[in-house]
């Protein structure tokens, strides 16, 4: 049985708008969200291993949600499909990555969208990146509505240096 992937749906907040932190899938071609395989020794927690996708192929750092927000399915239709755990993890720090090719770069819900959806992307796999963005958008404004900036639900996991 495959490990279980994950990604870290990471996003900053400037001049009081969110902001999605997207990288290069490998090949260049297109955008994705920083994403990976859970290790299995020593025993990884599925929050950890989406934090530690986000600082090796983004370098980035910060305080990450225990618990997913959703779920998406992502791969080729000609090949396994994974479901991947999306984990939302607001950005603290940021450094040079260790996959430098990733290119990580950042964009606002409506650009990260268009990002998503360009390249070689099948139809089923654009509409997924663009609901995993407009759950984590919704999520994050309610968040900022009731007052904590920190956690939208679930604990947060220590943040990453």
């Amino acid at each position: 049985m495959p490990a279980p992937v994950v990604a870290a749906i990471c996003y900053r907040r400037r001049n009081g708008k969110i902001e999605f932190l997207l990288v290069r899938a490998k090949g260049g071609n297109s955008w994705t969200f920083p994403k990976g395989h859970v290790e299995k020794a020593p025993s990884e927690p599925p929050w950890e291993a989406a934090q530690r996708e986000a600082d090796e192929e983004a370098g980035v750092g910060g305080a990450i949600e225990t618990e997913p927000f959703t779920s998406y399915a992502y791969g080729k239709s000609n090949a396994r499909e994974d479901v991947v755990a999306a984990y939302l993890m607001s950005v603290e720090s940021e450094r040079k990555p260790d996959e430098p090719e990733r290119k990580p770069q950042w964009f606002s819900p409506e650009r990260a969208i268009e990002m998503l959806a360009a390249g070689d992307r099948e139809e089923k796999h654009m509409r997924e990146h663009e609901r995993v963005v407009r759950a984590a958008l919704a999520r994050l404004r309610k968040q900022a509505a009731s007052g904590d900036l920190r956690s939208a639900g679930g604990r947060l996991g220590p943040s990453a240096k």
